[in-house]
């Protein structure tokens, strides 16, 4: 078998690939066994425009929120067609409630409502929603977010790869992968161009250990809230995303830079569950558990380029909680430097690494 690109992984970083790649009419297959837990499949697809206790407008988000409004749009078009596109959203916009824990958190959205009106804005009047909670230290509102519906992009991507049998339904083995001459090839199948995507595989992938890369653990619980109106995304000492299925919401997430094992952790549970009690006033019941390793870097950047050595050979990863705002944008990034030898973004180029 032969394709111009082999594609490791197709979580969303690998679904952006295979669809910027058919729009250049490129010829391209995808590596993925669809077995294994994946963040992206976890993830609760929140693109927020403000990030950190200090509230500062996230990276680069003039440019990734256009962006990403605009092809997540083009993808449903793509995947759905007629009535299908209205009950198959993939990217909403929605508010995010934020619940201030303290009076200097409420000072802080202030200052900050005062100088980004854009993104932020500070209640004069709580909306109904904001009843089902113990209101804590006050409310403000986080504009302009908006939630990408992974759980319907990643399998109805996958469902079109599939029928056009561009998906291999196997897991990458490196130590199958082998170079003649001046090329490379992986079992059967040569290529011009190897990208991985394969999230957390990068670290574990030898080709890549020179990069600082950050493994994070995240869990979250999949709860079951009768009569909580999906009106926001609810932030306080949680965060609450409400999920195509009415009453459902996806409750998280923790961020743990060191633990054990892959596996969702009792202390999680039974910790979120004592808050989420102490914050709704309504009865819940939780219907599943999820937990996987997001993957990162240490700076905080993604990774996207190809390898110093072997040009033929690239990365795209390292995406981290912010995946569904960069992983249109540097996707296609990387797609117009291959095609094109258009520039990657100095801060995500792995050519940074090389320069050290």
């Amino acid at each position: 078998m032969k394709t111009e690109f082999l594609l490791v992984g197709q979580g969303l970083c690998g679904t952006w690939l295979s669809y910027f790649l058919e729009q250049e009419k490129r010829d391209y297959m995808v590596l993925d066994p669809g077995d294994l837990p994946s963040a992206s499949r976890m993830a609760g697809g929140l693109i927020n425009p403000v990030t950190g206790r200090r509230l500062v407008t996230t990276w680069l988000i003039e440019e990734l929120l256009p962006f990403a409004k605009k092809h997540y749009r083009q993808m449903e078009q793509q995947l759905f067609t007629g009535q299908e596109v209205f009950f198959s959203r993939l990217i909403e916009e929605r508010s995010i409630l934020q619940f201030f824990a303290h009076p200097e958190s409420a000072s802080i959205f202030a200052k900050r409502a005062a100088e980004e009106q854009h993104y932020m804005e500070c209640l004069k009047e709580a909306p109904d929603s904001a009843s089902f909670f113990d209101p804590l230290q006050g409310l403000g509102l986080i504009k302009n977010s908006y939630q990408i519906s992974l759980e319907i992009l990643l399998p109805a991507y996958k469902k079109k790869l599939l029928q056009e049998g561009r998906l291999l339904e196997k897991k990458y083995n490196h130590k199958a992968l082998k170079k003649i001459s001046d090329s490379f090839c992986f079992e059967d199948i040569a290529f011009d161009y190897l990208i991985f995507c394969d999230g957390t595989g990068l670290h574990e992938n030898p080709l890549f250990d020179h990069l600082p890369v950050a493994p994070v653990k995240g869990e979250a619980l999949i709860v079951q809230i009768p009569g909580l109106p999906a009106s926001h995304v609810f932030k306080g000492p949680l965060t609450m995303i409400p999920l195509r299925e009415a009453d459902y919401w996806w409750v998280g997430s923790s961020y743990e830079w060191e633990f054990a094992d892959a596996s969702p952790s009792v202390q999680f549970r039974d910790h979120t569950e004592r808050t989420l009690k102490q914050w709704l006033k309504i009865p819940f019941a939780i219907v599943d558990h999820w937990a996987a390793i997001r993957p990162g870097s240490k700076e905080r950047r993604p990774f996207v380029g190809m390898h110093p050595q072997e040009s033929t050979i690239g990365l795209l990863g390292g995406m981290g909680t912010k995946g569904c705002s960069l992983a249109p944008y540097f996707t296609q990034q990387l797609v117009r430097h291959l095609l094109y030898g258009e520039p990657l973004h100095p801060e995500a180029d792995l050519g940074r690494f090389s320069r050290n």
